[in-house]
Order: C-alpha cells, then sequence, then structure tokens
C-alpha cells in the first residue's frame, strides 16, 4: 500500500467520524422535533460543515502529490486541519438535548465562540498547507478570507450580523459547489 493510500484511508476515517457524529445529532434533533424550537442559522452552519468535509474530500489530491506529505512534518501540517475539520463537525450541533424543550438558535449562541475559533484555527491552518502544498499558488488565500468572517462571527452576538454573514457564506459555499462541478475551481 502506498503512503497515499494510507492516507487517504485515514483520512476517510476522520472524515467517517466527523460525518457520522454529524448524522447522529441532527438525527437526535428530527426525532426530539415537537420539543424543539429550530433555526434555519445552525441548520445553514450544519450544511457548511458537511460541505466542508466534502470539499477538502475533493481538494485533496494536490496535497496528496506534494513531496512534503511524504515528511513527518509534512503529514503533521496536512493533519492539522484535519482534525481541526473533525472537531468543526462535531461541534455544530448539540450533542444532548434536555427532555423538556430546546432551542437551538440560543445554543447556537452560546456555542458561537468555540464553534467559531475552531472554524478560524481550520481556515488558518489550512491556509497554511494550501500555501505549503498546493500546486495551485494563487488560490491559497482564499481560506483565509473566511477567517474573517469567522472571527466576527465569534466576537459578535449581533443577530443580523449573524443573518447577513451565514447568507454569504451559505452562498460562498454554494458557489464552490457549483464551480467544482463544472470543472472551474
Amino acid at each position: 500500500m502506498t503512503n497515499q493510500n494510507l492516507l487517504i484511508t485515514f483520512i476517510a476515517i476522520l472524515a467517517g467520524l466527523g460525518l457520522t457524529d454529524l448524522i447522529h445529532s441532527f438525527h437526535r434533533l428530527l426525532r426530539k422535533r415537537k420539543v424543539i424550537t429550530w433555526h434555519w442559522i445552525p441548520i445553514a452552519h450544519t450544511f457548511m460543515a458537511f460541505q466542508a468535509m466534502i470539499i477538502i474530500w475533493y481538494n485533496i489530491q494536490p496535497e496528496l502529490n506534494s513531496p512534503l506529505i511524504e515528511t513527518s512534518l509534512g503529514f503533521f501540517f496536512w493533519l492539522i486541519p484535519i482534525i481541526i475539520i473533525l472537531l468543526v463537525m462535531l461541534a455544530v450541533l448539540p450533542d444532548q438535548e434536555p427532555e423538556d424543550g430546546f432551542n437551538l438558535l440560543e445554543w447556537y449562541f452560546g456555542q458561537r465562540q468555540y464553534y467559531f475559533t475552531l472554524l478560524t484555527l481550520f481556515s488558518i491552518s489550512y491556509t497554511f498547507n494550501r500555501f505549503l502544498m498546493f500546486e495551485h499558488k494563487s488560490a491559497w488565500f482564499l481560506p483565509l478570507v473566511l477567517s474573517i468572517v469567522y472571527i466576527i462571527l465569534a466576537l459578535v452576538k449581533n443577530y443580523w450580523v449573524h443573518v447577513i454573514l451565514t447568507l454569504g457564506l451559505l452562498s460562498f459555499f454554494m458557489l464552490n459547489f457549483f464551480l467544482q462541478n463544472i470543472g472551474y475551481v
């Protein structure tokens, strides 16, 4: 088995853990849907966390072709954003919901600093990886731009700021999704 196959297997395991937890958390929310006050913002961030893992999965090949990934230091740098995106997927939805009622938007605002700090760390580490390993040097800074939005969302509790920036992030993720499918990204 080549190093690339080992790395792909390793990321598949981590991605599977994150996706399993994300789906399981969403399933628990659906089962308690009658006692939950739903809101679209946390659900939108759930979709974006899911989409981020998919984007990483489909963009991993240039990094796996980098000679840097063959070193323990390169593997370490490659592993950091993968572990952080796993933590993001674990943090985007609640682990447990009370039996007597649960407001998803209140939970989101209570967790926003932790969640968006993780996303900021992910963006910075992913940008660093792109800079070190990615062949298309012109695109290395794009994830770093997202960290500015994540920092604002971590620091500001204003509902309308979260609405506007979440809609902007959703637009960005959807645009990225469609551009990837027609071969522009």
